[in-house]
């Protein structure tokens, strides 16, 4: 048997990745995973997602204005054309692998992290006022805020930490900073849990 080899061409580099004729989302789903699941250790779920959130994250990472731990992503996006980005959006929000499964071990009252969620809390308004699953007739609007429930657990802690701590700073007008701030750390890893664990909640309750 005879091994070919296939090179990029007289100029591609030993370092450099070979991207011909491979889907932009192919290149995400390194990562990501094709199916958008993504895992805990690291990596979000990008599944089911707004396509204009993915849009907005992305364009945020080109321009600097959100930086990722080791600078990743602001270097896939060197290798991305302006005209992937919806079709990477379209992908991923098409995509429906399983739903994550419970990973955060903290104790919490579920009670609190469900009233934060659908209702607010005080001065606390509801996550899902905002961040809900996504409805049919919801799926053409030009929203920006990310679906959260059903996304991994720890991505949701480090989000909500990250914002609280000032280290991501890319939300509109500094709402997220503003709320973050207002929730205790076991207000954070119970919300995660509790988002983690509800992949339908689509709006907040009445």
């Amino acid at each position: 048997m005879t091994m070919v080899l296939l090179l990029g061409g007289a100029d591609a580099e030993a370092d450099m990745m070979d991207t011909t004729g491979v889907e932009p989302w192919e290149v995400c789903g390194g990562c990501h995973g094709l199916d958008g699941a993504g895992n805990r250790i690291k990596f979000p779920r990008l599944a089911g997602q707004k396509p204009g959130y993915i849009v907005k994250q992305l364009n945020d990472f080109r321009a600097g204005k959100r930086r990722n731990d080791g600078g990743q992503m602001q270097k896939m996006m060197t290798e991305l054309e302006d005209s992937d980005l919806k079709r990477i959006a379209e992908w991923f929000a098409g995509q429906t692998p399983e739903w994550p499964g419970l990973t955060i071990e903290a104790e919490a009252d579920m009670n609190r992290m469900r009233r934060l969620a659908t209702r607010g809390v005080n001065d606390i308004p509801a996550c899902l006022s905002c961040h809900s699953a996504i409805s049919p007739e919801m799926v053409d609007r030009p929203i920006t805020a990310p679906r959260i429930a059903g996304q991994h657990d720890f991505y949701i802690a480090k989000q909500l930490a990250d914002f609280r701590e000032g280290r991501r700073i890319n939300d509109a007008d500094g709402m997220m900073q503003r709320i973050a701030k207002k929730l205790s750390d076991a207000d954070i890893a119970g919300l995660a849990m509790f988002l983690s664990q509800n992949p339908d909640l689509h709006e907040a309750a009445p």
